[in-house]
C-alpha cells in the first residue's frame, strides 16, 4: 500500500530514535527534569549574530508581518501568520510572532526524540550527520528562513535543523544504519522491504470535471502521523508573500518551516504520501518538505512542478499529487511516484498498481486517488461520481483516515480556498481523529488580494 513510514506509538517513536539525539534534553522540562541542553543559548544580540538587519530595527522587520489568532479551542486555537520580505525576514517574523508556541512545540518534540534515543545510547551527533547529508541540497531560501526562525524564536539553529531532518529520516529505508556504527550507505534495491503492514499512511484524492457537482476541483490531503507527539496542539497556517517567487500558503505546525501540504498563487495544490517501496532510497538529495517549498515558490503550472521534481536530486519513495487550474494548461491533476531513481507519472484515467498490496486499480476519469485503503477510496469516488462537492470530500476524509489521523486539508486551488482540521487529542481514539473535528475555513486568495 501507499505508506507513510510511521508505526504505532512505540514503534513510531522508535523512528525518531534513529534520528538520535541521546544527550539532548528538554530545556523547558516538558518531559520532566532531564537536565540542560547540550547546545547552549546564544548570548549574543540579534544584531551581533546576523548581517541581515544592518541599520534596520526589529520593529521594521515585524511591521511587514501579521499574526491572526483564532482563540477558538474548537480549532486548537489555530493561528495564521502572514509573512512578507526576504526568506530570512519571513523566518524571523514567524519565530518572533509565534515564539512561545514554537519553543514549546519544538522542545517538546525534540525532548521525546532525546528520551527514546537515550534508551539505545544513540548520540545527538547522528542527527548532525543526517542534516549534513541533506544540507547541500536544501535551497538557500529555506536555509535562510530556518536561520531567521531560530533567531526570532530564540532557539539554537542546530535544533531547528534537527527538527527539519526528522521527516526525511523517518521515510529513509536505511535509517537503522545509524544504529550500526552510524555509517551511512545508500541501500541497494535488494535491501528494500515492503513487509511492514502496521505503518501509518497518508492519503490523497483529487476530483474535477465530470466527477464533481459543478465541475469544480477539490483536492483532499490526509495526514496520518503521530498524534502522540502533540504537534496538532499548535497548528499554524503560514502565508508567504516573498520579495521573489510566488505567494503561497502552507498548512503546518509551530516551528516547522517545511511544507507537507500547500497551495500557491498560481492556483496549484500540493499533497504527498510516503510510498511503501523501500528500494532506491537515499538521504543525499533534497528532502520533500523543502522540495515542496521550491514548488510553491517557482512552479506556475503542473508541468513546471513535474519538471522541477524531475530535475531535482530526489531521496526517498513518495507519491506526490499535484492539482490546479491554469490558463496555460488543460492538466488539472497528476500523481507522481518518485524516489532517487524513479519518476513515474499517472493521469486520472490510468490504472494504478499499488506495490504494497500487489493490487491494481482501474483509473476513474477526472479522479486521482491513492492511500492506505486505495480500494475504499475508489469505491467511494465511484459511488458518488458526478456529485462530489465539499460535503462529500469531508466525508471522504473519514473514509481515508487511520487512527493516527493528525491533519486533513481540502483545497480548492481555482478559488484559493481551503478547509483544515487537526486532531483534538494525543491518543489514538476515534473521536479525536482530525476528520471528526470542526473544519476551519481559510481564504488564501483574500490574504494575498486575489
Amino acid at each position: 500500500m501507499i505508506r507513510q513510514t510511521i508505526r504505532t506509538y512505540g514503534l513510531l517513536l522508535a523512528v525518531f530514535l534513529f534520528a538520535g539525539c541521546s544527550s539532548l534534553s528538554n530545556r523547558y522540562d516538558l518531559m520532566g527534569t532531564i537536565g540542560g541542553w547540550s547546545v547552549p543559548e546564544n548570548e549574543l544580540t540579534l544584531e551581533q549574530r546576523t548581517v541581515f538587519f544592518n541599520d534596520r530595527s526589529v520593529d521594521d522587520i515585524l511591521k511587514k508581518a501579521e499574526i491572526i489568532e483564532s482563540g477558538d479551542p474548537l480549532y486548537n486555537n489555530i493561528k495564521v501568520i502572514v509573512m512578507s520580505g526576504t526568506p530570512y525576514e519571513m523566518g524571523f517574523q514567524n519565530g518572533r510572532l509565534n515564539k512561545d508556541d514554537i519553543q514549546t512545540n519544538v522542545y517538546h518534540i525534540i525532548g521525546i526524540v532525546k528520551s527514546y534515543a537515550k534508551l539505545k545510547g544513540v548520540s545527538e551527533d547522528v542527527m548532525d550527520e543526517v542534516y549534513d547529508l541533506i544540507a547541500p541540497y536544501i535551497p538557500i531560501e529555506d536555509k535562510l528562513e530556518m536561520r531567521g526562525l531560530a533567531h526570532g524564536a530564540g532557539i539554537p539553529l542546530r535544533v531547528i535543523h534537527w527538527l527539519h531532518a526528522i521527516p526525511e529520516l523517518s521515510e529513509f529505508a536505511g535509517k537503522k544504519q545509524f544504529l550500526r556504527g552510524k555509517t551511512y550507505n545508500t541501500p541497494e534495491p535488494e535491501q528494500g522491504s515492503l513487509a511492514d503492514p502496521e505503518l501509518e499512511t497518508c492519503s490523497g484524492v483529487i476530483a474535477f470535471g465530470n466527477a464533481t457537482e459543478n465541475g469544480e476541483l477539490y483536492h483532499l490531503r490526509v495526514l496520518d502521523w503521530i498524534r502522540q507527539l502533540g504537534a496538532q496542539r499548535y497548528p499554524v497556517i503560514h502565508v508567504y508573500r516573498p520579495e521573489q517567487g510566488n505567494a503561497s500558503v502552507s498548512f503546518s505546525y509551530a516551528g516547522f518551516t517545511g511544507c507537507i501540504t500547500g497551495m500557491n498563487e498560481k492556483h496549484l495544490g500540493f499533497g504527498e504520501m510516503g510510498y511503501g517501496n523501500r528500494n532506491f532510497e537515499t538521504l543525499e538529495g533534497i528532502p520533500f518538505v523543502f522540495l515542496y517549498k521550491k514548488l510553491l515558490r517557482e512552479a506556475d503550472t503542473i508541468q513546471e512542478a513535474l519538471q522541477i521534481v524531475e530535475n531535482s536530486r530526489r531521496t526517498c519513495s513518495y507519491v506526490y499529487q499535484f492539482s490546479g487550474t491554469s490558463e496555460e494548461s488543460d492538466m488539472k491533476g497528476v500523481m507522481l511516484v518518485s524516489d532517487y531513481k524513479r519518476f513515474e507519472t499517472l493521469s486520472d484515467s490510468q490504472e494504478f498498481c499499488d506495490e504494497g498490496d500487489d493490487k491494481c486499480y482501474q483509473g476513474i476519469n477526472d479522479v486521482i486517488f491513492a492511500g492506505h485503503t486505495t480500494g475504499k477510496l475508489r469505491e467511494f469516488m465511484v459511488e458518488k461520481y458526478g456529485k462530489h462537492n465539499l460535503d462529500t470530500f469531508k466525508e471522504l476524509a473519514k473514509v481515508a483516515a487511520m487512527k493516527g489521523n493528525v491533519q486533513d486539508v481540502i483545497m480548492k486551488p481555482e478559488s484559493l480556498e481551503a478547509w483544515m482540521v487537526n486532531a483534538s487529542n494525543t491518543t489514538r481514539d476515534e473521536d479525536g481523529k482530525a476528520c471528526n473535528q470542526k473544519w476551519y475555513y481559510f481564504n488564501f486568495g483574500e490574504m494575498i488580494g486575489k
